[in-house]
């Protein structure tokens, strides 16, 4: 399985990509292409075609909750699918796999944090199925949709509110997800955001894939903030998993990166970074 980061706050160095604050990641098991997320504009398409990847070519898209810095890149995509179909190049109407709230306003500050595009406009170019229940893609590689939340330390605290049935509430981000790889070394657990918590993500992979062993844990772990205790709990748990690879990114801070560094087989990681497991 190959991975590409598409979408990072950071490049790698030496390549010539573009970063925003945002994630999107293309997965390639055997012949299935799956796009995570989508970051917040059409950065992502360009870092794929410097890759040489036409996400225009995935066969499916998998979105990992409805902020914006994951989905505003949706808007551009449906655009290249438009014109691609006028001009008929070969493109794939690849199904969408979302949770159900994915597509609900959400706000914070008074500022749309949400999806600008609707979830009815998206389906109209490409079919959207929403679920609460893993969807496999392949025989590997899964998407959680709905993280069950165990632990007593995480996903605490709302983000913002979302409006459901025409009433604002809290928004906890019942949406949050992630996505995994079954390789032979282990989970492979690739988390764009973690609202839900990535030691409640990972524990909901293990339950959802059979297995204890993780290999490897990428993405955002949503440790933006200065919490000690949530910090030591979390560097507590994901060193009992014993992963031989640590990629923390977007929405982790420098100073929690630096403290997760200490203790975990921490690995740098960026837009444009590529990734190989069980090849």
């Amino acid at each position: 399985m190959k991975l590409t980061i598409l979408i990072d706050n950071y490049t790698i160095s030496g390549g010539c990509y573009g970063a925003e604050s945002g994630f999107s990641a293309w997965f390639e098991d055997r012949d299935k292409k799956v796009l995570l997320d989508a970051g917040r504009s059409d950065m992502f398409m360009k870092n794929a075609w410097r890759r040489g990847i036409d996400c225009l070519q995935a066969d499916a898209v998998v979105l990992s909750h409805g902020h914006y810095d994951h989905t505003w890149g949706l808007l551009p995509l449906v655009q290249a699918h438009i014109e691609a179909t006028y001009e008929k190049r070969p493109r794939i109407a690849a199904p969408v796999y979302a949770h159900p709230d994915t597509f609900l306003p959400k706000e914070a500050g008074g500022k749309n944090i949400g999806s600008i595009l609707d979830e009815a406009s998206l389906h109209a170019i490409l079919p959207v199925h929403t679920t609460k229940e893993p969807v496999w893609l392949t025989d590997r590689l899964v998407f959680l949709s709905e993280i069950e939340r165990t632990n007593d330390f995480e996903a605490k605290k709302p983000l913002g509110h979302t409006l459901r049935n025409g009433v604002w509430e809290d928004d906890y981000l019942y949406d949050d997800s992630a996505m995994v790889y079954c390789s032979d070394k282990g989970l492979v657990i690739v988390t764009p955001c973690a609202h839900a918590g990535v030691c409640n993500t990972i524990a909901y992979a293990k339950k959802v894939c059979h297995t204890d062993t993780v290999y490897a844990v990428i993405g955002g772990f949503h440790l933006l903030r200065d919490n000690p205790d949530v910090m030591r709990k979390t560097l507590d748990f994901i060193e009992d998993c014993q992963p031989e690879l640590v990629y923390p990114c977007h929405c982790v801070s420098l100073e929690n990166k630096t403290l997760l560094a200490r203790e975990l087989p921490v690995k740098e990681l960026g837009a444009g970074t590529r990734l190989r497991f069980d090849e």
